[in-house]
């Protein structure tokens, strides 16, 4: 098991989710987590890959939908990176706005050792 690769796979698929290759029904998601985000004052928006959580049952359709295709690819992008999913306890990623209203991307992961690898992602 590769500990040192969840970095990495949390900011890529973080990253990939916020995308503009993320496309569901005619629109970008990252447009409406944008939104979200601006009407949440810096509240964060809290993706939750794993463990589930029904707080996001509240998210707009087009979220929900992208957020059940990339909940199927997760075991597929862990293996593929090398590493494990049995190794991930929680995984999440955050939208939010800093006070001077730029949207900030983060990635959090929590490993089976008790090590939090937390990256910024670029959008």
């Amino acid at each position: 098991m590769k500990y040192r690769v969840l970095k990495s796979i949390a900011h890529n698929f973080s990253h990939s989710f916020v995308s503009y290759m993320n496309y569901v029904d005619d629109g970008y998601v990252i447009d409406d987590l944008r939104q979200l985000a601006r009407e949440a004052n810096g509240e964060r928006i809290s993706i939750h890959w794993i463990p589930d959580s029904e707080v996001q049952k509240s998210l707009p359709e087009r979220i929900l939908k992208s957020i059940v295709y990339y909940k199927s690819w997760l075991p597929k992008h862990v293996k593929d990176s090398g590493a494990d999913l049995d190794a991930v306890q929680k995984f999440q990623t955050d939208i939010f706005l800093k006070p001077n209203k730029q949207i900030i991307v983060e990635a959090r992961l929590l490993d089976d050792r008790g090590k939090e690898h937390i990256c910024n992602v670029s959008f």
